[in-house]
């Protein structure tokens, strides 16, 4: 991610895990929750939970609250690690686009009610995984391309 790598560390089980996640919605969208913890001034992505939404398309997904608290509560058990918490979203593009503006808005807005900055990742048409994070006191918004995401279609 260059300039986030000091902001950002996203465990290689999380791009794959969307990725396939991603495969198996296409060609709608899908998304979910991302768990991990802040450390510092970094945030560190350790899992990636699916959050099903029955009303997804090829353009649209939406995170159910209800349905997202469920599954955090469930893969906080699962995972039995007190460090874990929410610490942001991701979701896939089918088509050929990127991080949205209404994206950018709706993260940003998410990170209104934490102190620490929050995790948008996109998963694209071309299997790169664009990562934002949000704004905070201490840096500004970053953006960026995870490395080691295959680049490749998940179609």
């Amino acid at each position: 991610m260059n300039d986030g790598d000091e902001v950002l560390q996203v465990a290689a089980e999380v791009t794959s895990t969307i990725a396939a996640a991603a495969a198996a919605a296409h060609p709608r969208e899908t998304g979910g929750i991302l768990l991990g913890w802040w450390l510092e001034e970094r945030v560190i992505v350790r899992h990636a939970v699916e959050v099903p939404d029955p009303d997804a398309t090829r353009t649209s997904w939406t995170r159910d609250h209800d349905t997202a608290q469920a599954a955090l509560q469930v893969a906080l058990s699962d995972q039995g690690n007190p460090w874990l918490g929410y610490v942001g979203d991701w979701h896939s593009h089918p088509g050929a686009c990127g991080v949205s503006s209404q994206d950018l808005a709706s993260i940003q807005h998410a990170s209104d009610q934490y102190d620490q900055p929050l995790v948008l990742l996109v998963h694209r048409a071309d299997g790169l995984v664009e990562a934002v994070v949000t704004e905070s006191a201490s840096h500004p918004l970053i953006r960026g391309l995870i490395p080691g995401t295959s680049g490749k279609a998940t179609t």
